[in-house]
């Protein structure tokens, strides 16, 4: 998984953005599992976001707003790259990837400019990291 020094390459404004439009992305598929609302729930953690900030944020699960608008907002190409892999991270932290979040991750990846072929292999990076890690899991069970 990457590491990002959130603080030093992200606005706060950026990191409000981010934290809404992986809300939006995990509202895409109807519904928002628990483990999406805590993935959620610990970004916003993660970039200490204010508890003004965060109700924002939890309003996109019942009431989304235009991914792309919000995207729109991250301008720096570090803050797009983190929120473009979070919002990978998202659309897999419920274990699966649905149509609605495959179609987001594209409109983000074109309003972004991102290349179509490194969007998907990136999302395959992300999605094979994640199966690595739970495998990895799995095996210290087991031991």
């Amino acid at each position: 998984m990457l590491e990002f020094p959130i603080a030093e390459l992200i606005t706060p404004e950026e990191q409000v953005a981010v934290a809404r439009a992986v809300a939006i992305m995990a509202s895409r598929d109807e519904q928002v599992s628990d483990s999406e609302r805590h993935f959620v729930e610990e970004l916003m953690g993660q970039m200490m976001l204010l508890p003004e900030e965060r109700d924002l944020v939890r309003r996109e699960f019942t009431n989304p707003s235009d991914l792309v608008e919000v995207a729109h907002s991250v301008t720096h190409r570090e803050a797009r790259i983190f929120l473009y892999y979070q919002a990978v991270r998202a659309a897999f932290a419920d274990s699966r990837l649905v149509e609605g979040e495959r179609e987001a991750l594209v409109e983000l990846a074109e309003a972004f400019r991102f290349s179509g072929e490194h969007a998907v292999a990136f999302i395959k990076w992300v999605a094979d990291s994640i199966e690595l890690r739970e495998r990895g899991q799995q095996l210290l069970v087991e031991m």
